[in-house]
């Protein structure tokens, strides 16, 4: 759906097919839609998409690098999920092998033992070993991300190889206007829009009929808050907290 196409769709639901006589400016409901999107993708899950970038590594020895320590990501990126340098193989302690990894390393001497107070103390030293030597093979980069100057900045330690970095797209607009939720959202701010150009001013039509601006206004709210809630519902938390 083009954005055309949805300022008609959103003219057709206010007037019910032309049956009334009101209804925003085409330019009015334009730039809402302008400014609305701008919401939609920042909140509404479904409105973006995982994508990745690979950072070549010769960028990291250049001065724009140099002097801010930042990538500048493109106006459709909305976040960035994951920054990971990419090593290659399986390095652990310089050792390249793909059959020698952390995790086969563990996987190894995790045999049965009585619970002893010996046992208990011997794994939590083998343990905590495992997690600092980590270290050597990690692959994480710390960073941070401004949906507003689209930039993302590298926190962490220098990367050596190239980055692979996860991040959130905005699908095609014209997509996003398909979306059920986009257009009932442009309606009820179309609504809610109207309300306010309809009652600035108190005057009455010919024979004494009076517009109804709370119709528009209560509906225009009404349909919000039942949207907000659903855009709430179908992204739920991926996490949780634990207190003791």
């Amino acid at each position: 759906m083009t954005k055309k196409e949805l300022i008609d769709e959103v003219i057709n639901e206010m007037t019910a097919s032309c049956a009334l006589p009101f209804h925003p400016p085409r330019q009015e409901i334009e730039r809402i839609i302008n400014k609305e999107m701008k919401w939609l993708y920042r909140e509404y899950r479904e409105l973006v998409y995982d994508r990745i970038y690979i950072i070549n590594k010769k960028y990291f020895h250049t001065p724009e690098w140099k002097d801010s320590r930042t990538i500048q990501m493109n106006d459709c990126t909305e976040g960035v999920k994951k920054v990971v340098e990419m090593t290659t193989g399986s390095r652990v302690f310089g050792i390249n092998d793909p059959d020698l990894s952390f995790d086969r390393l563990m996987a190894s001497d995790l045999y049965l033992t009585p619970l002893s107070s010996d046992q208990i103390t011997y794994r939590t030293i083998q343990w905590s070993f495992w997690d600092l030597a980590r270290a050597f093979n990690l692959r994480d980069i710390n960073h941070d991300f401004s949906p507003n100057t689209h930039r993302l900045a590298i926190t962490g330690r220098d990367p050596v190889e190239s980055l692979m970095v996860l991040a959130l797209d905005h699908i095609p607009e014209e997509n996003a206007y398909d979306d059920p939720i986009v257009l009932n959202w442009m309606i009820a701010q179309g609504k809610r829009a109207l309300a306010r150009i309809l009652g600035a001013f108190n005057f009455q039509l010919a024979g004494n009929v009076t517009i109804n601006v709370e119709q528009f206004r209560g509906e225009g709210n009404e349909e919000l808050s039942e949207l907000k809630e659903k855009i709430k519902g179908d992204d739920p938390p991926d996490w949780f907290m634990m207190f003791p």
